[in-house]
């Protein structure tokens, strides 16, 4: 690789010798990370689009969240370990709230809420790159390298696109998937 080499969204770029500009593969595994994350995103809002309206906040049982609740509880979490476990700000996060509410936003206000949320943690997670990869940063109170965060997060958000498969049929009344 020779010439100016630099970085955007996640991808790493050089110009060759002739001036060409070419796509490295050394760093595929913060791209991996954040395409995971968006192929969960993704079910999510493939469930909640197709979840019936008056099912959206119907919890199946008593300590259980709903669909509605899931998906504010996604928003808050990459919200708070984006912007404060990677740019170590100081978003005040209102975590019970996320499950404890039982209406407030319908379908397209949720949707909006998912996808304002993946747009505002853009900015962070194009900050990642090959040299702050393993960097560590304090976050909770303890050290935590960029990439536990982004892995961290891309977990949690796939665990609960899970959860909301299985409400879809719960409390959505939707039939299993081919």
């Amino acid at each position: 690789m020779t010439g100016v080499a630099f970085s955007y969204h996640l991808r790493e770029f050089f110009f060759t010798a002739n001036g060409d500009l070419e796509m490295t593969n050394e760093f595929s595994e913060a791209e991996t990370a954040v395409r995971f994350l968006d192929v969960q995103l993704d079910a999510i809002r493939g469930i909640l689009d197709e979840f019936p309206d008056e099912a959206i906040w119907r919890r199946p049982g008593d300590g259980v969240v709903s669909l509605g609740n899931l998906v504010c509880h996604v928003a808050g979490s990459m919200r708070e370990w984006f912007e404060n476990g990677l740019a170590g700000r100081q978003w005040q996060r209102e975590r019970q709230f996320e499950f404890d509410r039982d209406a407030g936003l319908d379908r397209a206000g949720l949707r909006s809420l998912l996808d304002d949320t993946r747009c505002d943690c853009e900015v962070f997670l194009a900050e990642v790159n090959r040299k702050n990869w393993n960097q560590e940063r304090q976050f909770r109170g303890r050290p935590v390298s960029v990439r536990d965060v982004l892995w961290h997060q891309v977990e949690h958000v796939a665990y609960h696109a899970g959860q909301a498969a299985l409400l879809r049929r719960l409390t959505g009344g939707l039939a299993a998937r081919p």
